[in-house]
Protein backbone atom coordinates (compact mmCIF):
# COMPACT_ATOMS: atom_id res chain seq x y z
CA UNK A 1 0.00 0.00 0.00
CA UNK A 2 1.22 3.50 -0.83
CA UNK A 3 0.63 6.39 1.50
CA UNK A 4 0.68 10.16 1.41
CA UNK A 5 -1.06 12.67 -0.79
CA UNK A 6 0.26 11.22 -4.04
CA UNK A 7 -2.02 8.17 -4.16
CA UNK A 8 -4.27 7.39 -7.14
CA UNK A 9 -7.62 9.18 -7.11
CA UNK A 10 -10.13 6.41 -7.77
CA UNK A 11 -13.29 8.13 -8.98
CA UNK A 12 -15.05 4.90 -10.03
CA UNK A 13 -13.63 1.79 -8.30
CA UNK A 14 -13.27 -1.41 -10.31
CA UNK A 15 -16.16 -3.78 -9.48
CA UNK A 16 -14.38 -6.97 -10.55
CA UNK A 17 -15.01 -8.97 -13.71
CA UNK A 18 -18.61 -9.29 -14.86
CA UNK A 19 -20.60 -12.51 -14.87
CA UNK A 20 -21.11 -12.52 -18.64
CA UNK A 21 -18.20 -14.45 -20.23
CA UNK A 22 -18.76 -12.53 -23.47
CA UNK A 23 -17.82 -9.22 -21.84
CA UNK A 24 -14.36 -7.69 -22.10
CA UNK A 25 -12.80 -4.98 -19.95
CA UNK A 26 -10.86 -2.64 -22.25
CA UNK A 27 -8.47 -0.09 -20.79
CA UNK A 28 -8.19 3.41 -22.18
CA UNK A 29 -5.54 5.64 -20.64
CA UNK A 30 -4.48 9.12 -21.57
CA UNK A 31 -0.87 9.89 -22.40
CA UNK A 32 0.88 12.15 -19.87
CA UNK A 33 1.38 14.90 -22.45
CA UNK A 34 -2.33 15.18 -23.24
CA UNK A 35 -4.82 17.62 -21.70
CA UNK A 36 -6.34 15.02 -19.38
CA UNK A 37 -9.66 16.63 -18.41
CA UNK A 38 -10.50 17.85 -21.90
CA UNK A 39 -9.53 14.57 -23.61
CA UNK A 40 -11.34 12.49 -21.00
CA UNK A 41 -14.59 14.42 -21.40
CA UNK A 42 -14.32 14.26 -25.20
CA UNK A 43 -13.87 10.48 -25.23
CA UNK A 44 -16.70 9.86 -22.77
CA UNK A 45 -19.00 12.13 -24.76
CA UNK A 46 -18.46 10.01 -27.88
CA UNK A 47 -19.76 6.92 -26.06
CA UNK A 48 -22.70 8.71 -24.41
CA UNK A 49 -23.90 10.27 -27.67
CA UNK A 50 -23.63 7.13 -29.78
CA UNK A 51 -27.05 5.53 -30.27
CA UNK A 52 -25.29 2.46 -31.62
CA UNK A 53 -22.86 1.91 -28.76
CA UNK A 54 -24.05 3.68 -25.60
CA UNK A 55 -26.00 0.61 -24.45
CA UNK A 56 -23.10 -1.73 -25.18
CA UNK A 57 -20.19 0.12 -23.56
CA UNK A 58 -20.11 0.93 -19.84
CA UNK A 59 -17.52 2.86 -17.82
CA UNK A 60 -16.58 0.62 -14.85
CA UNK A 61 -13.32 2.22 -13.67
CA UNK A 62 -12.03 5.78 -13.64
CA UNK A 63 -8.82 6.83 -11.93
CA UNK A 64 -6.12 9.46 -11.97
CA UNK A 65 -2.59 8.25 -11.23
CA UNK A 66 -0.30 11.05 -10.01
CA UNK A 67 3.12 11.35 -11.58
CA UNK A 68 4.88 10.90 -8.23
CA UNK A 69 3.01 7.62 -7.70
CA UNK A 70 3.94 6.45 -11.22
CA UNK A 71 7.58 7.29 -10.58
CA UNK A 72 7.72 5.71 -7.12
CA UNK A 73 6.20 2.45 -8.34
CA UNK A 74 8.24 2.36 -11.58
CA UNK A 75 5.04 1.86 -13.56
CA UNK A 76 6.52 3.08 -16.86
CA UNK A 77 9.52 0.74 -16.65
CA UNK A 78 7.36 -2.23 -15.68
CA UNK A 79 4.87 -1.51 -18.45
CA UNK A 80 7.39 -1.29 -21.30
CA UNK A 81 10.15 -3.77 -20.35
CA UNK A 82 10.77 -5.10 -23.86
CA UNK A 83 10.75 -1.67 -25.49
CA UNK A 84 13.12 -0.40 -22.79
CA UNK A 85 15.53 -3.26 -23.47
CA UNK A 86 15.61 -2.51 -27.19
CA UNK A 87 15.92 1.26 -26.54
CA UNK A 88 18.93 0.55 -24.33
CA UNK A 89 20.67 -2.15 -26.37
CA UNK A 90 19.58 -1.49 -29.95
CA UNK A 91 21.02 -3.87 -32.51
CA UNK A 92 22.42 -6.28 -29.90
CA UNK A 93 18.94 -7.63 -29.15
CA UNK A 94 17.84 -8.28 -32.73
CA UNK A 95 16.92 -11.90 -33.30
CA UNK A 96 17.87 -13.63 -36.59
CA UNK A 97 14.32 -13.16 -37.84
CA UNK A 98 14.44 -9.44 -37.01
CA UNK A 99 17.79 -9.01 -38.75
CA UNK A 100 16.44 -10.63 -41.90
CA UNK A 101 13.28 -8.51 -41.86
CA UNK A 102 15.35 -5.33 -41.28
CA UNK A 103 17.59 -6.03 -44.28
CA UNK A 104 14.61 -6.83 -46.45
CA UNK A 105 12.75 -3.65 -45.47
CA UNK A 106 15.61 -1.16 -45.72
CA UNK A 107 17.55 -2.95 -48.49
CA UNK A 108 20.81 -2.81 -46.57
CA UNK A 109 22.98 -5.31 -44.76
CA UNK A 110 22.24 -5.54 -41.05
CA UNK A 111 25.88 -5.59 -39.98
CA UNK A 112 26.73 -2.48 -42.04
CA UNK A 113 23.71 -0.45 -40.93
CA UNK A 114 24.11 2.26 -38.26
CA UNK A 115 21.54 0.99 -35.76
CA UNK A 116 21.13 2.84 -32.45
CA UNK A 117 19.01 2.30 -29.39
CA UNK A 118 17.01 5.43 -28.62
CA UNK A 119 19.02 6.37 -25.51
CA UNK A 120 22.30 6.29 -27.45
CA UNK A 121 20.68 8.15 -30.35
CA UNK A 122 20.01 11.18 -28.14
CA UNK A 123 23.74 11.83 -27.85
CA UNK A 124 24.74 10.72 -31.34
CA UNK A 125 22.07 12.83 -33.05
CA UNK A 126 22.18 15.71 -30.54
CA UNK A 127 18.45 15.61 -29.84
CA UNK A 128 16.33 15.80 -26.72
CA UNK A 129 13.60 13.18 -26.07
CA UNK A 130 10.77 15.29 -27.50
CA UNK A 131 12.73 16.07 -30.68
CA UNK A 132 13.59 12.41 -31.20
CA UNK A 133 10.00 11.33 -30.58
CA UNK A 134 8.62 13.96 -32.96
CA UNK A 135 10.75 13.07 -35.98
CA UNK A 136 8.37 12.24 -38.82
CA UNK A 137 9.31 9.22 -40.90
CA UNK A 138 7.70 8.12 -44.15
CA UNK A 139 6.68 4.51 -44.64
CA UNK A 140 9.89 4.08 -46.60
CA UNK A 141 11.96 5.06 -43.53
CA UNK A 142 9.85 3.36 -40.85
CA UNK A 143 9.47 -0.21 -39.68
CA UNK A 144 7.53 -1.94 -36.90
CA UNK A 145 8.54 -5.47 -35.91
CA UNK A 146 7.82 -7.49 -32.77
CA UNK A 147 6.21 -4.35 -31.30
CA UNK A 148 9.48 -2.42 -31.68
CA UNK A 149 9.73 0.58 -34.01
CA UNK A 150 12.65 1.64 -36.18
CA UNK A 151 13.01 5.08 -37.77
CA UNK A 152 15.70 6.09 -40.22
CA UNK A 153 16.99 9.48 -39.04
CA UNK A 154 19.99 11.21 -40.67
CA UNK A 155 21.37 7.91 -41.93
CA UNK A 156 20.91 6.11 -38.60
CA UNK A 157 18.26 3.53 -37.75
CA UNK A 158 16.87 4.38 -34.31
CA UNK A 159 15.02 1.77 -32.24
CA UNK A 160 12.02 2.90 -30.14
CA UNK A 161 12.24 6.69 -30.45
CA UNK A 162 9.26 7.07 -28.10
CA UNK A 163 10.83 5.49 -25.02
CA UNK A 164 13.09 8.38 -23.85
CA UNK A 165 10.10 10.71 -24.09
CA UNK A 166 7.90 8.36 -22.03
CA UNK A 167 10.59 8.01 -19.37
CA UNK A 168 11.26 11.75 -19.29
CA UNK A 169 7.56 12.48 -18.75
CA UNK A 170 7.68 10.13 -15.80
CA UNK A 171 10.37 12.30 -14.23
CA UNK A 172 8.38 15.42 -15.05
CA UNK A 173 5.66 14.15 -12.70
CA UNK A 174 2.90 13.98 -15.32
CA UNK A 175 -0.39 12.37 -14.29
CA UNK A 176 -2.22 9.62 -16.19
CA UNK A 177 -6.01 9.26 -16.38
CA UNK A 178 -7.21 5.66 -16.73
CA UNK A 179 -10.61 4.28 -17.74
CA UNK A 180 -12.01 0.77 -18.21
CA UNK A 181 -14.89 0.23 -20.59
CA UNK A 182 -16.86 -3.00 -20.16
CA UNK A 183 -18.40 -4.23 -23.37
CA UNK A 184 -19.73 -7.30 -25.14
CA UNK A 185 -18.26 -5.88 -28.35
CA UNK A 186 -15.23 -7.64 -29.77
CA UNK A 187 -11.87 -5.88 -29.88
CA UNK A 188 -12.38 -5.36 -33.60
CA UNK A 189 -15.80 -3.81 -33.03
CA UNK A 190 -14.44 -1.61 -30.24
CA UNK A 191 -11.90 -0.29 -32.71
CA UNK A 192 -14.82 1.42 -34.49
CA UNK A 193 -15.65 3.50 -31.41
CA UNK A 194 -11.94 4.33 -31.13
CA UNK A 195 -12.03 5.74 -34.67
CA UNK A 196 -15.01 7.87 -33.61
CA UNK A 197 -12.99 9.09 -30.62
CA UNK A 198 -10.09 10.01 -32.89
CA UNK A 199 -12.43 12.03 -35.13
CA UNK A 200 -13.87 13.83 -32.11
CA UNK A 201 -10.38 14.79 -30.95
CA UNK A 202 -9.56 16.07 -34.45
CA UNK A 203 -12.80 18.07 -34.64
CA UNK A 204 -12.08 19.61 -31.23
CA UNK A 205 -8.57 20.62 -32.30
CA UNK A 206 -7.02 18.45 -29.57
CA UNK A 207 -5.40 16.06 -32.03
CA UNK A 208 -3.40 17.62 -34.84
CA UNK A 209 -3.96 16.13 -38.31
CA UNK A 210 -0.29 15.11 -38.65
CA UNK A 211 -0.17 13.36 -35.26
CA UNK A 212 -1.37 9.82 -34.53
CA UNK A 213 -4.06 9.39 -31.88
CA UNK A 214 -1.61 7.23 -29.92
CA UNK A 215 0.07 10.52 -28.91
CA UNK A 216 -3.11 11.30 -26.97
CA UNK A 217 -4.47 8.00 -25.67
CA UNK A 218 -3.87 4.26 -25.60
CA UNK A 219 -6.41 1.46 -25.57
CA UNK A 220 -6.10 -2.29 -25.05
CA UNK A 221 -6.13 -3.81 -28.52
CA UNK A 222 -6.19 -7.43 -27.43
CA UNK A 223 -6.68 -9.75 -24.44
CA UNK A 224 -3.04 -9.88 -23.35
CA UNK A 225 -2.79 -6.08 -23.55
CA UNK A 226 -5.77 -5.91 -21.19
CA UNK A 227 -3.83 -7.92 -18.61
CA UNK A 228 -0.67 -5.84 -19.12
CA UNK A 229 -2.66 -2.63 -18.67
CA UNK A 230 -4.28 -4.10 -15.57
CA UNK A 231 -0.88 -4.84 -14.04
CA UNK A 232 0.14 -1.21 -14.42
CA UNK A 233 -2.94 0.91 -13.95
CA UNK A 234 -5.62 -0.88 -11.91
CA UNK A 235 -5.76 0.12 -8.21
CA UNK A 236 -8.09 0.20 -5.26
CA UNK A 237 -8.94 3.35 -3.29
CA UNK A 238 -6.28 2.23 -0.78
CA UNK A 239 -3.67 2.39 -3.59
CA UNK A 240 -3.29 -1.40 -3.67
CA UNK A 241 -3.00 -3.16 -7.00
CA UNK A 242 -6.08 -5.06 -8.07
CA UNK A 243 -4.78 -8.59 -8.78
CA UNK A 244 -4.79 -8.87 -12.59
CA UNK A 245 -6.01 -12.46 -12.36
CA UNK A 246 -9.37 -10.93 -11.45
CA UNK A 247 -9.69 -9.49 -14.97
CA UNK A 248 -12.01 -11.26 -17.42
CA UNK A 249 -9.34 -12.79 -19.70
CA UNK A 250 -7.35 -14.54 -16.93
CA UNK A 251 -10.65 -15.80 -15.50
CA UNK A 252 -11.58 -17.12 -18.95
CA UNK A 253 -8.22 -18.91 -19.22
CA UNK A 254 -8.56 -20.29 -15.69
CA UNK A 255 -11.89 -21.85 -16.70
CA UNK A 256 -9.92 -23.65 -19.46
CA UNK A 257 -7.29 -24.89 -17.02
CA UNK A 258 -4.63 -22.24 -17.72
CA UNK A 259 -3.03 -20.97 -14.50
CA UNK A 260 -2.24 -17.29 -14.15
CA UNK A 261 1.45 -18.11 -13.75
CA UNK A 262 1.43 -19.05 -17.46
CA UNK A 263 0.04 -15.62 -18.35
CA UNK A 264 2.63 -13.91 -16.13
CA UNK A 265 5.42 -15.83 -17.86
CA UNK A 266 4.17 -14.75 -21.29
CA UNK A 267 3.94 -11.09 -20.21
CA UNK A 268 7.44 -11.21 -18.74
CA UNK A 269 8.88 -12.49 -22.03
CA UNK A 270 6.31 -11.47 -24.68
CA UNK A 271 8.40 -12.33 -27.75
CA UNK A 272 7.14 -15.74 -28.83
CA UNK A 273 7.59 -18.33 -31.56
CA UNK A 274 4.56 -20.25 -32.75
CA UNK A 275 3.39 -22.63 -35.46
CA UNK A 276 2.15 -20.67 -38.45
CA UNK A 277 0.71 -21.70 -41.80
CA UNK A 278 2.15 -24.92 -43.13
CA UNK A 279 3.77 -25.65 -39.77
CA UNK A 280 6.38 -22.91 -40.22
CA UNK A 281 7.71 -21.42 -36.99
CA UNK A 282 7.10 -17.68 -36.86
CA UNK A 283 8.22 -15.01 -34.41
CA UNK A 284 6.08 -12.21 -33.04
CA UNK A 285 5.13 -10.32 -29.89
CA UNK A 286 2.21 -11.91 -28.03
CA UNK A 287 0.47 -8.52 -28.15
CA UNK A 288 0.54 -8.15 -31.93
CA UNK A 289 -0.13 -11.89 -32.35
CA UNK A 290 -3.40 -11.63 -30.40
CA UNK A 291 -4.36 -8.07 -31.40
CA UNK A 292 -8.08 -7.90 -32.12
CA UNK A 293 -8.62 -11.49 -31.00
CA UNK A 294 -11.52 -12.74 -28.91
CA UNK A 295 -10.75 -14.57 -25.68
CA UNK A 296 -11.33 -17.91 -27.38
CA UNK A 297 -9.08 -16.95 -30.30
CA UNK A 298 -6.34 -15.75 -27.96
CA UNK A 299 -6.56 -19.02 -26.03
CA UNK A 300 -6.07 -20.98 -29.26
CA UNK A 301 -3.08 -18.82 -30.18
CA UNK A 302 -1.63 -19.40 -26.71
CA UNK A 303 -1.80 -23.14 -27.29
CA UNK A 304 0.16 -22.75 -30.55
CA UNK A 305 3.20 -21.19 -28.83
CA UNK A 306 6.28 -23.36 -29.21
CA UNK A 307 8.88 -21.23 -27.40
CA UNK A 308 9.69 -17.78 -26.01
CA UNK A 309 12.64 -15.51 -26.73
CA UNK A 310 14.29 -14.64 -23.41
CA UNK A 311 15.88 -11.18 -23.46
CA UNK A 312 17.44 -10.32 -20.12
CA UNK A 313 17.98 -6.85 -18.64
CA UNK A 314 21.71 -6.52 -17.96
CA UNK A 315 23.83 -4.24 -15.84
CA UNK A 316 24.84 -2.04 -18.77
CA UNK A 317 21.18 -1.63 -19.75
CA UNK A 318 20.26 -0.42 -16.26
CA UNK A 319 23.28 1.90 -16.28
CA UNK A 320 22.11 3.43 -19.58
CA UNK A 321 18.64 4.01 -18.15
CA UNK A 322 20.05 5.38 -14.87
CA UNK A 323 22.30 7.88 -16.71
CA UNK A 324 19.34 9.12 -18.72
CA UNK A 325 17.11 9.23 -15.63
CA UNK A 326 19.65 11.24 -13.63
CA UNK A 327 19.91 13.78 -16.43
CA UNK A 328 16.11 14.08 -16.74
CA UNK A 329 15.72 14.39 -12.98
CA UNK A 330 18.26 17.23 -12.82
CA UNK A 331 16.39 19.07 -15.57
CA UNK A 332 13.01 18.83 -13.83
CA UNK A 333 13.99 19.89 -10.29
Amino acid sequence: MADGEHNPAILIPYPGAGEDPAEQDIFVYLRPESNGVLVESTLLRVVKRSEKYKKQIFLVYLANLPGEFIMRNRITENHYPLKLKFAARGRRLFTPAMKEAFSRKFRTGFEEAKILGAFEALDVLGMNPEELFSVWATDHDFMAINDQTIKKIHGHYVVNCDIPQLVSLRYAGKNIAVMIFRTSLSCREFAEIVRMMEKALLDAGILLPDRPASRIFHYSRGPFEQVLDGQGYLYTREADRVPPEQLPFPRFLASRGVEFSVVEGILQHPLIRYSGEGGLIREESIYSHTRGASYAEAWEKLRDIRSQVILCWGKEDQEALDRFAQREFRETV
